[in-house]
């Protein structure tokens, strides 16, 4: 990554005034993964419209494939993983710490057993929350947090002790990263669009089949719930509220009715999701079944998403079919990444 001296003056922020649509909280369309990815990008120069149409790419809701951490494949960038055994976090600080120390900003997805404030400190060894380390200097770990209290400009500053170089389990760092500017919005809808019809049918067909026939809106097992919650916030989410942002400003009222069915399905999930935080606090059967409603009310806004990309593409909706068993691999697959302590997770059934 280069860092120019305009660069260098800007520091590393999360503003809502800025960033792409927050509103209320970091997770208003973004996780906390991609409001780190912004962040990056922000600072080198971005604007929010650039962000939107850097990050966005055709629909994969459910997620194809046997890779379970966030999405990491954009059109402006790559997000690189690194990778250390549960207990072994102290062997990765030290790249950790050069690459802060020398202008290069990581995404840590810390070992909460270590983390200083999280949850599960001293108990689990889960990872669920990532910040962006941004500065290394005698203060300590000068970092970016969604979670951090906005009167603090969402920072935190963490001493550098040993229970900090533990955490550092998992980090990434972006590479490639394009300059901005270099995506029109009239490209948007052509390379987003079409690509996305098939997914978009086939994931519909799937979260159709889990609500009638996988999942009853029983009560589930506390990891199963928190896997569905990663999978609804940090991927679904900002899926469709990266799209709608993409295509939003068109002339074409076409690609503009593609946006608004894409942002009105993002906020379908961000519903869904933020329902799901509720039962890791409340544990009550009341709010499982609700949550199980918004499955259904969040297959239905997909569905007019697909109708209105088919109208764009002048293309007849595919037929699909789905039974439900590709999102219950792929909820299991979350749970296991978050939650599974570097053991296989006991069998996590659906009521």
């Amino acid at each position: 990554m280069s860092h120019a001296t305009d660069e260098d003056s800007r520091p590393y922020a999360f503003d809502p005034g800025t960033a792409l649509g927050w509103q209320n909280i970091g997770l208003d369309g973004l996780g906390c993964f991609l409001r780190s990815v912004e962040a990056v990008l922000l600072h080198q120069g971005y604007g929010a419209a650039d962000v939107a149409r850097g990050l966005a790419a055709p629909l994969d809701l459910v997620r194809r494939g046997e890779w379970y951490g966030p999405m990491s494949e954009f059109p402006a960038c790559t997000a690189r993983w690194y990778l250390a055994d549960i207990g072994e976090g102290h062997s990765q600080w030290p790249r950790v710490a050069e690459l802060v120390s020398s202008g290069t900003p990581v995404v840590l997805m810390p070992d909460g057993h270590h983390w200083p404030g999280d949850d599960h400190e001293g108990k689990e060894h889960y990872h669920h929350h990532m910040v962006l380390a941004h500065r290394l200097d005698a203060d300590g770990l000068h970092l970016l947090d969604t979670d951090a209290p906005a009167e603090s400009g969402h920072r935190r500053v963490l001493p550098v002790d040993d229970g900090l170089r533990r955490s550092c389990t998992r980090y990434a760092v972006l590479e490639r990263i394009d300059p901005p500017g270099g995506r029109r919005r009239e490209d948007a809808a052509t390379a987003l669009v079409r690509p996305s019809l098939v997914p978009l049918a086939e994931d519909i067909a799937e979260l159709r089949a889990f609500h009638g026939e996988v999942w009853s809106g029983a009560r589930l097992p506390l990891l199963l719930a928190k896997g569905m919650d990663v999978w609804v916030l940090g991927d679904v989410q900002p899926q469709l509220f990266l799209l709608g942002h993409a295509l939003a400003g068109s002339d074409d009222p076409r690609v503009a009715e593609v946006a608004r069915a894409a942002l009105a399905a993002a906020a379908r999930a961000q519903k869904t999701g933020l329902l799901l935080l509720g039962l890791h606090r409340f544990r009550s059967e009341g709010v499982y079944a609700m949550t199980h409603e918004e499955i259904a009310v969040l297959a239905d806004a997909c569905e007019e998403l697909l109708t209105a990309m088919c109208r764009y593409a002048g293309a007849g909706r595919p037929r699909v079919t789905g039974d439900g068993r590709r999102l219950v691999r792929r909820l299991r697959g979350e749970a296991q990444w978050c939650f599974g302590e570097g053991r296989p997770l006991p069998d996590l059934p659906f009521g």
